[in-house]
């Protein structure tokens, strides 16, 4: 014989009750904002579609959020600095000109890359293209051509070797010392002629790039070939100094305490912009967390990895604010991106008084006057 359910101890969780004995309701809220179904005959713009996302669901809701968070950081009149994380085949992407315009129109203020997607952009700077990629020929087949393959990309292999001997050259020409990825790229940049390249870009706007993993690309080994041949010379090289980047960076932060973040993929780039608010903690140099934060990446959470951490995570580092407003649109970077700053563009108007960041490197530098006597010599 069945139990009777008036017998068990939790009846009152499944007996029948009607909606007036419900003592504390939450219905009133859940049925607040109901989903708007997108419609195309209303919508005549790109930023106009962001804004029609977010009354439907699922990724499409969180593109918006991305896109409203992004336009707050721009209007916010406390004018918070943004660093921006790249990650990911970017520039073989298709996605270079967008990084250029971004920095051109001072949508960001500070770049964190990995090295992979300054190298990219140096060859094009110097003569190289991307080209879309044929299935037909096997990788072999490429190696044999000096075709390099990034993914349905191709890249000239004799190109990037001329933009190795270019970073040969350039750190041949430097005076024997300590430089941060900071410095360099500054440096590097200032001698590429290229109205839409971003390092050349990102050097005629004074706009810092930060590369923490600089020896990990096409760049580092070029300047690992400069170094082995000091060495073989007992002749004192240029040195990369990647402890000086956590220093400036720091010192940026303190400099302009309200910050934001964007993190295209994640990686090392996004570490190292989250990482800013603790570090500079430990060094003595208080600051606060970030107030905004969105991310692009196709990375799930459920392996352990996405590309670091999921942005509330960070939370309990001290690194993003308890109140930020944040959001993740899990969404391949090469849709995702050029939608949102094409939503940007579209209100160009209402911030770009906002203008580049004036930053004092003078502050973070130990050896003041050799870095300034060496900087104006640049």
């Amino acid at each position: 014989m069945r139990p009777n359910r008036n017998s068990n101890s939790h009846s009152k969780e499944y007996s029948p009750q009607t909606t007036s004995s419900i003592r504390f309701s939450p219905r009133g809220d859940a049925f607040k904002h109901p989903v708007q179904h997108y419609d195309v005959a209303k919508v005549r713009s790109v930023s106009e579609a962001l804004e029609a996302f977010n009354a439907t669901s699922f990724q499409s809701r969180n593109l918006a959020r991305c896109f409203k968070i992004w336009l707050k950081m721009l209007n916010d009149p406390e004018r918070p600095t943004i660093f921006f994380g790249l990650s990911g085949a970017m520039i073989a992407g298709g996605m270079r000109r967008i990084i250029r315009d971004l920095i051109a129109f001072h949508a960001i203020d500070v770049l964190v890359s990995t090295g992979a997607n300054l190298s990219h952009d140096l060859y094009e700077s110097l003569g190289g293209r991307h080209y879309m990629a044929h299935g037909h020929i096997d990788d072999p087949t490429l190696r044999k051509m000096r075709i390099d393959r990034v993914y349905d990309t191709y890249a000239d292999d004799v190109t990037f070797t001329k933009a190795d001997e270019f970073v040969e050259n350039f750190a041949d020409s430097l005076q024997p010392g300590s430089y941060s990825s900071r410095e360099l790229l500054q440096m590097m940049g200032e001698r590429i002629r290229d109205d839409y390249g971003i390092l050349a870009t990102a050097a005629k706007e004074r706009l810092p790039i930060f590369c923490p993993a600089l020896a990990d690309s096409s760049i580092g080994m070029a300047l690992t070939v400069y170094r082995n041949e000091k060495l073989k010379k007992n002749a004192p090289p240029a040195i990369y100094d990647a402890l000086m980047d956590n220093i400036e960076i720091m010192d940026l932060k303190r400099q302009f305490p309200k910050s934001g973040v964007i993190f295209i993929g994640g990686g090392t780039p996004k570490n190292y912009i989250q990482q800013v608010v603790p570090m500079a903690e430990i060094s003595g140099w208080a600051v606060p967390p970030h107030s905004y934060a969105m991310q692009v990446t196709t990375d799930d959470p459920k392996f352990g990895g996405l590309s670091g951490c999921e942005l509330p995570e960070s939370q309990s580092w001290g690194k993003l604010d308890p109140n930020a407003e944040q959001c993740t649109v899990h969404l391949d970077a090469t849709i995702g991106l050029p939608l949102l700053f094409t939503g940007i563009m579209e209100h160009y108007e209402e911030w770009k008084s906002r203008g580049p960041l004036k930053v004092d490197w003078m502050e973070a530098a130990p050896t003041a006057p050799i870095r300034k006597a060496r900087r104006t010599a640049a």
